[in-house]
């Protein structure tokens, strides 16, 4: 039977513990998803009197890594920015909107799945690597590059199960010490074309148990995990380009400043900002892969274009002025007497323009497309914050 990719969707919650999947109950529309799981398998090269290259295949470090696409609504966003950034204290209320602060730290790990056609793909301890924002035909677009600890994508039956009365199945360790890991208690799994829901998961990494039943399994038979149905709720507009202001100033006062009316902030004609987190996977003896996913030394870039109007940019990149920066992304009204807005707001504390084109092309206006790097700001002791308001319970993330 095939399958249509729209028939997917993106499940997402975060984990207590780095080590501890979670059963993932939120859900997004994804727009595109590639994580791939490389076994990084090699041609054994021993040398066995033949010549031929090789007569087998070895696995090595296993490593999960990929592209996650999301349009970026306030709701999503405060997710894909846990993911990368150390979340603040939440305030506010489901009334006037939650305000969640996010800093320069590391972000929460996450469990997250996406099906596959009729199974699921659960992936845990995930973390977001990098993230580029921009805005294809003026809708927000997140590219959130995640790195992950571990994958339950499908096993095989060690042990036949022989039919009435089995209340539990042993997972063939195929080059996976805990084939098990990644299962929750409540899951539904499918062993052949039988569904259980799973009353255990035990800790010796093989062994999953149910409810008394009727199945029948010979070794090496598939067990995957069931899609779920997904419930998105009510589904809120992505942010756009023209509810976009961006200010620039002398300091982080002067930008807020400028950015606080579409009077006073500059027009552009497109914005993308790209978050590295620079993931360090730490492999550790006895996981198959990665034991810790850590913050390397974090960067950002911020490139906009807008129209040419004076030299005073091209004297600020060659004198190297600090500038400050600040983007205010605003969605609909919260409140219904509409004195409460979606927000996503970013703060780039100091930021010196890297790159500053005014190419000329024939039938054009000139532009300033421009690139700043983000600095860290030793005056104010901070290089980013961002700040999300929405309508999700800071006990949800």
């Amino acid at each position: 039977m095939n399958f249509l990719s729209d028939l997917a969707y993106l499940a997402v919650k975060p984990q207590a513990s780095p080590d501890t999947p979670v059963i993932p109950t939120i859900h997004f529309p994804l727009v595109s998803e590639s994580i791939e799981v490389e076994p990084n398998i090699e041609a054994d090269r021993r040398m066995m009197g033949l010549d031929w290259k090789s007569n087998d295949v070895l696995k090595g470090a296993r490593q999960i890594s990929g592209d996650l696409v999301v349009l970026g609504d306030v709701n999503v966003m405060a997710h894909i920015f846990n993911m990368m950034h150390l979340k603040g204290s939440t305030t506010g209320n489901g009334t006037d909107g939650y305000t969640h602060p996010f800093g320069n730290g590391e972000g929460d790990q996450y469990t997250i799945e996406v099906p596959r056609g009729s199974y699921a793909v659960r992936y845990w301890g995930v973390r977001g690597d990098s993230l580029v924002l921009n805005f294809v035909d003026y809708k927000l677009q997140a590219t959130l590059t995640i790195k992950a600890l571990g994958v339950f994508e499908s096993a095989t039956i060690a042990v036949a199960l022989t039919g009435a009365g089995m209340t539990s199945a042993k997972l063939k360790q195929d080059g996976i010490l805990e084939p098990n890991k990644g299962l929750i208690v409540g899951d539904v799994i499918i062993i052949g074309s039988t569904e259980v829901t799973l009353t255990s998961v035990n800790a010796d990494g093989i062994t999953v148990g149910f409810a008394s039943t009727s199945i029948t399994a010979s070794v090496g038979d598939a067990v995957y995990l069931k899609k779920q149905t997904p419930s998105f709720g009510t589904q809120l507009k992505p942010l756009f380009l023209n509810d976009v202001l961006v200010g620039i100033g002398a300091d982080s006062s002067a930008a807020d400043t400028s950015a606080a009316s579409k009077t006073t902030a500059i027009p552009c004609s497109d914005i993308e900002i790209e978050f590295k987190n620079n993931l360090l996977e730490a492999m550790q003896s006895g996981i198959t892969g990665a034991g810790q996913l850590l913050n390397q030394v974090r960067e950002c870039q911020v490139r906009v274009n807008r129209l040419f109007e004076t030299p005073d940019q091209q004297r600020k990149w060659l004198e190297m002025l600090k500038q400050a920066m600040t983007i205010v992304m605003r969605g609909q009204f919260i409140k219904s007497d509409f004195t409460t807005w979606q927000l996503l707001t970013l703060k780039f504390n100091r930021i010196k323009l890297t790159d500053n084109k005014n190419e000329l092309k024939t039938g054009e206006y000139v532009f300033d497309e421009q690139e700043f790097e983000a600095l860290y700001d030793t005056s104010d002791g901070v290089a980013f914050t961002a700040t999300i308001v929405n309508t999700i319970a800071g006990t949800v993330l």
